[in-house]
């Protein structure tokens, strides 16, 4: 018996695997942008706006649920509504996921969830104990919330500020002008989560923000987290590690 094998048997009995050699992973990079349109990838999205600064999803979709029916499983949503997610597939083993976006409303989460390659698991292993979700919290970026940029007519507020040259005509309706200076918006843009997860088949990215919920507030609903690049980390091929050079 190999001395290391030895050594670990007698201390963890119940682990009878083999001494393992270390691999060198050789990886891949995708990138997917705004708006997610990839033969891979599918979007479950109940709203349709075009927001140009990034796909919003919606942490719990609202009520009004005869208005929509959920892409995946092509049924009319009821109370036990899921979050809007972004679904992306590869065919080598996902080991890495990076979101860039923005929180509507700070501080933002976004969440993963993972479906393992075949034959990751341990033989003994219970896999609902251990499901591959995780979320990364405190994404302090901020988009352009209509409310903040839009200039409306409201007493006390100027109603002469010009409207920025790059806006949508589909949001000139809106306002009066706008309003996208610093003073006004003093929190960060753009915020980013980065997961490193066992090797997947497929990820579904989803999140949202925080509800301020005071009553003044004009978007008290605006919990979206706007989602703007994500990028995977794939693994290409697997060599063994090379042996340690000359000291």
């Amino acid at each position: 018996m190999n001395p290391q094998d030895e050594k670990y048997q007698n201390r963890f009995r119940y682990y009878r695997d083999p001494v393992r050699e270390k691999r060198e992973l050789i990886t891949r990079v995708y990138e997917y942008e705004l708006p997610f349109k990839y033969p891979n990838v599918e979007v479950e999205r109940i709203m349709g706006g075009g927001e140009p600064h990034g796909m919003e999803l919606y942490a719990v979709p609202p009520g009004r649920e005869e208005d929509f029916v959920y892409p995946q499983s092509g049924k009319m949503a009821d109370g036990n509504r899921y979050a809007d997610g972004i679904v992306i597939t590869e065919d080598e083993p996902i080991i890495r996921v990076e979101v860039i976006g923005s929180a509507c409303t700070p501080p933002g989460y976004v969440t993963l969830e993972c479906e393992l390659i075949d034959g990751w698991r341990r033989p003994d292993e219970v896999v609902e104990a251990m499901p591959v979700r995780m979320r990364v919290d405190g994404l302090w970026g901020m988009h352009l919330r209509y409310d903040q940029v839009f200039e409306v007519d409201s007493p006390g507020l100027p109603t002469d500020r010009p409207l920025p040259e790059r806006m949508p005509e589909r949001w000139r309706a809106f306002c009066t002008g706008g309003r996208i200076f610093y003073p006004e918006m003093p929190l960060a843009g753009m915020s980013s989560a980065v997961f490193s997860t066992p090797p997947c088949k497929s990820v579904r990215v989803s999140g949202g923000s925080a509800n301020p919920g005071w009553k003044s507030d004009k978007a008290p609903d605006d919990c979206h987290y706007s989602f703007r690049i994500i990028r995977t980390t794939v693994i290409s091929a697997t060599a063994s590690a090379p042996a340690p050079g000359p000291r």
